[in-house]
Formats: structure tokens, sequence, C-alpha cells
């Protein structure tokens, strides 16, 4: 089980919030300094934070972390067991120090790809290649080739990563919706 889950990390936690149940998402949970999104394909986190802008870290959700690890290891991508912002699961690490988690989860639903809202982390990288050995390397499957040498991969339980080559390492956030794309985090440091 592969889903992701990007996070926004902001000062304005309400006002996220009500702009993501604006584009469709559906609240499956929120205590006022976590709240957690579902689009039917793909999740969003969203945390409380007291810096003065929007940060979007790259996350993911799945079932086994111990069989992830072992997994993932064995395909050449550095995976590790860790404590993650939900609770136990599991934490890649690239070769140039860009690292994202994975969160354990019980949900085991399968979306339909062509429903939206669809949420995509969009991963700024200066090495794209090796950004999508990464993804392949965690399960993700790969849909298209971009232009820039990036490429779209699709996990299995929902959403979307699109690498794209920039000079530094960073996450966006992409929400396709009835009305349009809801973008967030242009630029934001992992």
């Amino acid at each position: 089980m592969l889903r992701v889950r990007p996070i926004v990390w902001t000062p304005h936690f309400q006002e996220a919030a009500a702009q993501l149940l604006g584009v469709g998402l559906t609240c499956l949970e929120n205590d006022g300094d976590w709240a957690e999104f579902d689009s039917g394909n793909g999740k969003v986190g969203l945390f409380r934070e007291s810096a003065d802008q929007y940060r979007v870290s790259l996350a993911f959700e799945l079932r086994d972390a111990t069989i992830f690890v072992r997994r993932t290891l064995a395909d050449g991508t550095h995976a590790e067991l860790a404590d993650t912002s939900n609770g136990p699961g599991a934490r890649v690490t690239t070769s140039d120090g860009f690292s994202f988690e994975l969160a354990a989860s019980e949900d085991l639903s399968v979306p339909d790809a062509t429903a939206l809202p669809a949420v995509t982390a969009l991963w700024h990288t200066p090495d794209p290649a090796a950004a999508n050995k990464v993804l392949a390397n965690i399960g993700a499957k790969f849909v298209r080739d971009q232009p820039d040498g990036g490429a779209l991969f699709r996990a299995k339980n929902g959403g979307f990563v699109t690498t794209a080559k920039a000079e530094v390492s960073g996450v966006e956030l992409e929400i396709r919706h009835d009305g349009g794309t809801l973008t967030v985090g242009s630029g934001s440091e992992s």
C-alpha cells in the first residue's frame, strides 16, 4: 500500500483548512493543530506552525513499515523505520540528503485514478533521474515522462508525484479540482 499524503505546515491553519474543503476535499480529522483531508485520490496533512509562510513536505502513507523498509533497501534506496509527524512509519533519505516520511495507515481504500479532486506532490530536484529512481524503488508506478527529465508517478492507493528539474530541492502541493488547480508551497523546502 502506498498513498501520497503531502503535509502543509502553516500559521494560517483555519484558512488553509477552509481552502482544502472549498476545493472538494473531505476532512477526516481536525484537532485545531493537525488535520487530515482526503480527496478520494490522495490525502493532505495540515499542521499548524508559527512560521510566516506555507511550507510543504513530501510524505506518504504505507501499511507495513518493516516490509517497506526491507523492500526499499533491497531496491537500492535508503529507508529506515522512524517516527513520523503522525506516529510510527518510515523515512526515506536520498543520496543528496532530501528526505520524506511515510506514516503507517490501515486505510486500504483504492481510489478511482481519474477522480477529482486529485492530489499531486511536485518534487523539485536538481536530479530528476535520481528522484524518479527513488519513487520507483518505493513502489510508485511510472505514468509518463515530463519534458524536463522529470516524470509523473502514481501511488497505488491514491495520489500522484511529479518530479521536476530545479536548482534546489523543494515540494509543492497541487490539487486538481472541478474549478481548476490549487497550488500551495511554491519552492518550499522539504
